[in-house]
């Protein structure tokens, strides 16, 4: 696919692998024995996930970007959150259709964030950095908890004893999943996932432990996953940021241009 511009038809094709990366967390989590209560609900090509009250992923994403949103649509995405007494939180594309806004509005949802989709043309990057960072190699099978435990307390900045890493090891099993670790000295010190799927490679789960920081390891992780979508002959790449973090500006170090922005709008309950 190529394009001059960025417009609704693309975002569609990204916001549709959005949904399958999701897919595949949720099957992959399917194969663990958890005690998080988990569940989906589909339609066309969309998604919403419920993984437990302090999961990531809660949220409806794909709605708008094929057809306009019905009523009967927002009360089944509405009554699926219901069940679990947890708010209806749905990711709004700016380019969705405008059915979506008139009726979020009309139900009283709330903006409670923003998000920044960047996408990079993969035919013609060239990285930024001379070489691949030693540091960063992709994870084995045998690495799966230090992977889980690296990259969940690279958020975190510090570890729960009662914290199981479901979804994070759910990340690590994808079907379509690239995990990668970077090591300083020897000790965990970032961790990233890549996935790639029909010419697109998602980069996500990026994280740097606290006492690592500032050592060139984010750069790293970003390189690795872009050169390897790059050698598996990936067509795009794409990112989520939060607006103005160091995330960002890394991102945009890499060469990525801003895509569109996805705003979290939720039910209040």
């Amino acid at each position: 696919m190529t394009i001059s511009f960025l417009n609704r038809s693309f975002a569609a094709l990204l916001e549709i692998d959005a949904v399958r990366g999701t897919q595949q967390i949720m099957e992959a989590w399917e194969t663990l024995p958890s005690a998080e209560t988990i569940g989906t609900l589909h339609w066309n090509q969309g998604i919403a996930v419920f993984g437990g009250k302090d999961c990531p992923i809660n949220e409806a994403i794909g709605l708008g970007m094929e057809d306009p949103v019905t009523v009967e649509m927002l009360d089944r995405v509405e009554a699926f959150y219901e069940s679990y007494d947890y708010p209806s939180t749905i990711r709004v594309c700016s380019l969705a259709d405008p059915s979506l806004i008139d009726l979020v509005q009309q139900r009283g949802y709330r903006l409670t964030g923003f998000t920044h989709r960047w996408v990079l043309d993969l035919t013609s990057w060239k990285s930024p950095l001379a070489t691949k960072d030693p540091r960063v190699h992709a994870a084995n099978l045998g690495e799966e908890m230090l992977w889980a435990r690296t990259m969940a307390t690279g958020f975190s900045a510090e570890e729960n004893d009662n914290q199981n890493f479901d979804f994070e090891r759910a990340l690590f099993r994808m079907s379509s999943g690239i995990p990668v670790i970077a090591f300083e000295n020897g000790l965990p010190a970032g961790a990233g996932m890549l996935a790639v799927n029909d010419g697109i490679a998602a980069l996500f789960a990026t994280s740097t432990q606290l006492s690592f920081r500032r050592k060139g390891l984010h750069m790293g992780l970003l390189d690795w996953r872009l050169r390897y979508a790059q050698q598996q002959g990936m067509r795009w790449a794409t990112i989520e940021t939060d607006p103005g973090s160091d995330s960002q500006r890394n991102v945009e170090r890499m060469g990525f241009r801003l895509a569109y922005v996805t705003a979290e709008l939720t039910l209040p309950v």
